[in-house]
């Protein structure tokens, strides 16, 4: 695997959020290995077995991830359609992401994006279906759809059942779906019973070998290094997640390292009020979501089953859940409290794996976990104090910098 990508870094090479490639892709080789050996045979126009679907909480790289696809696209002359989920809200909208026409003559009035003419083989397609077939038969097309669990149901019916039928046809077209865990419920809801045959790949935290390759690195590519208790530092406090090691990269870069271009822990001490700073305000961001939804004081009560363990029982975090939802006056059925769980694992704030061949949820960033116990202790102590004195309670917090956390978020 190649260690830089194709252009040379000027400055800072560590690029957090907006799901950029970073410098070095790191621990994703599975992944990479997949999409290329499915477009390594789209590039000799041969039908790909099924679509390929990537799952992930947000902030762990499937942005980066479906760029560099797309990008291994362009390299093997592949023609390719890239959107978001949220971009296509009617049929016509879909139809002008698959017309391989210039965006100044799909909006020309009178102009029907389907005219082509282009003979097709025997198949039961669709208006869209024939879109992507005309469009195949040119060159093989590659589809990557980032935001998946955004779509539209009828409309993602309507891409799945398109593709597979032009596949079937023998055209050479591959679907990338990328999203987060609650895809795989909207893919559900979409009625397309085969989507449950394509390649899945779940993308999550990295570990300590590749998050540690994710920050040493593109600091050797530019001709500096880390030293092993600073980096051993690092990776400890960025707990495998992929947006947090961009940042450390960002603040460890304009560190000055003095005579060495070694980075030590004193400098890592120095960046490190730059990181907590930027990675606080990620968070009352996420808090803010949680209580948006109405989640807050439950993701905490949650949180409190991992101040000492690594992973939970399922059915202690359904206990608790439970239990919560009751003393907050709320439906505490089965239903409510399966779907409050899969709120919190959409979310990110809880991920399940599986362990010894039982499946287990672990914190989706266990530092979180920690600011969120943190800000409910802080904002239900200043509600109370405030209508001790008879104030209005202020809606919104600004949730500790620094401050200590419970041990499973330090």
């Amino acid at each position: 695997m190649q260690r830089r990508h194709d252009h040379a870094w000027r400055g800072n090479p560590f690029v957090p959020g907006q799901g950029l490639i970073p410098p070095f892709l790191a621990g994703r080789g599975s992944q990479q290995a997949l999409l290329a050996g499915c477009l390594d045979r789209l590039a000799q126009k041969r039908a790909p077995g099924s679509d390929v679907i990537l799952i992930g909480p947000r902030g762990n790289g499937k942005t980066a991830l479906l760029e560099w696809a797309l990008r291994q696209a362009r390299a093997r002359k592949i023609d390719e359609v890239d959107f978001f989920g949220t971009e296509i809200e009617c049929l016509d909208d879909l139809t002008q992401q698959f017309t391989d026409r210039p965006n100044w003559l799909r909006a020309l009035s009178g102009v029907s994006a389907l005219a082509v003419g282009v003979k097709h083989r025997k198949a039961n397609l669709g208006p869209i279906g024939k879109t992507l077939a005309a469009r195949a038969r040119k060159r093989p097309l590659f589809i990557a759809i980032d935001e998946a669990h955004t779509l539209d149901v009828v409309l993602g019916r309507n891409i799945l059942n398109s593709v597979q039928k032009v596949r079937r046809s023998g055209l050479p077209v591959l679907l990338l779906l990328a999203g987060t865990p609650d895809l795989r419920r909207r893919l559900n809801s979409m009625e397309t019973s085969f989507w449950d045959r394509s390649r899945k790949s779940r993308i999550g935290l990295l570990g300590s070998t590749d998050s540690a390759d994710a920050i040493r690195i593109p600091l050797e590519d530019s001709g500096r290094s880390i030293e092993s208790e600073a980096l051993a530092r690092v990776v400890l406090e960025s707990h495998g997640y992929p947006f947090f090691l961009q940042l450390w990269g960002e603040a460890l870069w304009d560190e000055p390292s003095g005579a060495s271009s070694a980075i030590t822990i004193i400098e890592v001490n120095h960046a490190r009020a730059r990181f907590m700073e930027a990675r606080d305000e990620f968070y009352l961001d996420r808090y803010d979501e949680l209580r948006r939804t109405s989640l807050a004081h439950i993701a905490a009560r949650v949180s409190s089953l991992f101040v000492n363990e690594v992973r939970c029982n399922p059915i202690r975090v359904y206990t608790t859940i439970r239990e919560t939802l009751e003393q907050l006056g709320r439906a505490s059925d089965e239903r409510s409290v399966t779907e409050t769980c899969d709120q919190l694992h959409e979310l990110g704030y809880i991920s399940l794996t599986v362990h010894e061949s039982r499946d287990y949820f672990e914190p989706g960033i266990p530092s979180f976990m920690g600011f969120v116990a943190r800000c409910q202790r802080q904002e239900s102590g200043s509600q109370q104090a405030r209508c001790t004195r008879g104030a209005r309670p202020h809606r919104r917090i600004e949730g500790p910098q620094t401050s200590a956390a419970p041990a499973h978020a330090k």
